[in-house]
Parts: C-alpha cells; sequence; structure tokens
C-alpha cells in the first residue's frame, strides 16, 4: 500500500467537510447562466447552510478563462425571488450577465452564502481594540446575550469555503481577484473580513450600511467606540478598496451619523480617491430588495471595473 502523506489526508478531509459531493445544479425561470447549490454544507466552525455558485452564460470549465470570485452574504436574496426573504431578489445573475457581456466588468462568479437563523450572531463584528499606549483590551459592548460567532463564520469562508470554491471551479485564487459583499449587517461583517483578512480579499461593499450602538442602541459613544478599531486595522488602501452606501431619510439620522464617522477613519486611512473609496447617500427610505436591486450596478462596477 502506497504511503499517503498526513497534509493529504488532512485535505482529504476537509474536502470531504464541507460537502464537495452535495453540489446540485438549481433550475428556475428567473435565473440567469446557471446555479449550483451545495446543501446544508458542512463546517467545522459553524452551522450547515446553503451555498450557491453562480455560473455565467459562457462561463468556460476548460481552463481557458480563470475567473474572479464575489463571495456575498444573505446568499438566499441574491438570485430568484422564490427564496428570498421579501419576495423580491436582487437581481444579481442579470446585472452580473449583462455587464459581462459588455465588457464592463471582469469575468466574475459569485458565491452566495445563506444566512441562518444565526445571522446576527455570525454577521456582528467582535471588536476588540488594543489600546496603543498599553497593553489592555477595551471590550466594546453589543448586548448579543449569545457569543458572538463572527470570527467561526469568517473561518469557515476562508479556511474551507474558499479552498473548496478555487479546488471545484476555474477561479483565480489570489488576492487580486477575490471580492465581497452584503447588505445592512453583511456589509459590517465584511468591512470585518477585509480587515482580519486582507491577504486574501482585494475589496468590500457594504449596501445600506447598519451601523446600531448596540442591540439596545444605549449611546452613540458605544458605536464609536467600535468603529474606532477600523481606524487602526484598515488594511493598505494601495492595495484594497471599499464601498459603502447608506439610506438617508430624515428617519435613519442617527446611522448616518455614525456611517460619516466610519468614513472620517477610511479618509484618515487614505481611502480618498475614487479608485480605492465610495461612499454613497441614498434616500429611497427602504431598507429591502427591491431599493438595493436598483443601484447595485454602482458596488459590483466599483468592485470589478476592468
Amino acid at each position: 500500500m502506497k504511503f499517503i502523506s498526513h497534509s493529504i489526508i488532512v485535505l482529504l478531509l476537509n474536502l470531504l467537510s464541507v460537502g464537495v459531493f452535495a453540489q446540485i445544479e438549481i433550475k428556475n425561470n428567473h435565473l440567469t447562466g446557471s446555479l449550483r447549490r451545495y446543501e446544508k454544507l458542512q463546517s467545522a466552525f459553524i452551522s450547515p447552510r446553503n451555498v450557491d455558485v453562480w455560473l455565467p452564460q459562457d462561463y468556460q470549465s476548460d481552463g481557458s478563462v480563470k475567473y474572479a470570485v464575489l463571495y456575498v452574504h444573505d446568499g438566499q436574496n441574491l438570485f430568484y425571488p422564490e427564496v428570498s426573504f421579501s419576495g423580491t431578489d436582487w437581481g444579481l445573475d442579470e446585472l452580473m450577465d449583462s455587464l459581462m457581456r459588455l465588457g464592463i466588468i471582469r469575468k466574475t462568479i459569485v458565491v452566495g452564502i445563506w444566512n441562518t437563523p444565526r445571522r446576527l450572531l455570525e454577521y456582528t463584528p467582535e471588536n476588540k481594540l488594543t489600546q496603543k499606549d498599553s497593553t489592555k483590551t477595551m471590550p466594546l459592548k453589543w448586548d448579543l446575550k449569545h457569543t458572538a460567532m463572527s470570527d467561526a463564520y469568517l473561518q469557515f469562508i476562508f479556511n474551507e469555503l474558499k479552498p473548496m470554491i478555487d479546488s471545484q471551479f476555474v477561479t483565480k485564487a489570489d488576492m487580486k481577484s477575490t471580492y465581497m459583499m452584503g447588505a445592512n449587517l453583511g456589509g459590517l461583517i465584511s468591512l470585518n473580513a477585509l480587515c482580519k483578512y486582507p491577504d486574501q480579499l482585494k475589496g468590500i461593499a457594504g449596501i445600506a450600511m447598519q451601523w446600531p450602538a448596540s442591540f439596545q442602541e444605549k449611546s452613540e459613544l458605544e458605536i464609536q467606540q467600535y468603529i474606532d478599531y477600523y481606524l487602526y486595522y484598515l488594511p493598505n488602501p494601495a492595495l484594497h478598496k471599499i464601498y459603502f452606501d447608506v439610506d438617508g431619510s430624515m428617519r435613519n439620522a442617527w446611522n448616518m451619523r455614525q456611517q460619516a464617522y466610519i468614513d472620517e477613519h477610511c479618509f484618515a486611512n487614505s481611502y480618498n480617491n475614487s479608485k480605492n473609496f465610495m461612499s454613497l447617500v441614498f434616500t429611497d427610505n427602504l431598507k429591502q430588495e427591491s431599493e438595493w436591486r436598483k443601484r447595485l450596478a454602482i458596488p459590483i462596477q466599483f468592485l470589478l471595473k476592468l
């Protein structure tokens, strides 16, 4: 019997643990391109969930073209309405396919990571800011009432899911070809991912950003302390890019002030030109898919423009 190295055994076990063999093709009249699904994908870090992989109509599996990868949170809301939370999907498949056919954006596949009942815990980063003049760690109050799972969620994406996607599809696995996007707290966990995995992620987009001070909204000071984490941990602006947009209606004035605060931190870290930073205000007054899909071309082109 031939000797099998320990590293190969570990690789095989990792692949099995995330359910390589669970891939099925989804048929739906609303879809442009093709959609593959890993149902109840297993993980060593978080609970199982569905993961969708969208491929453009002209996807080449022979290796003649290698594709960038866009990872998107709340994956059930992206491609067709029957499984979307609001009954309206983002229309991401039609938009991506159209922009690629026009030669506006890079050849890209989309990985939609479905949320679970633990969405709040997984999408809320538990930032701990280490003060520069001491070794004291300042814990920030978030009133989660349960242990935050954001670090485990990101470990699933970068330690398990990304290696699997790069092994199963014709992708460019480097940092310069890997992107992430989400809405509300999905944007917040995307920003956190950029700070914690800058060697694996080129750019992120946060749609309708949400900045609660705590889940009981005790004070603005708490959220500003929370946001201060990013002042120190935003990665090199010469290598990365960040997009935000926010609902600017009167009812959302509190959130707008927090967005202005994070924008200041981005400016202080030299995210200050059209190539690496964009922060927009929309007055749609609605935080839902029907409004987001109207402006989705803006962050997609910002991230993926040729």
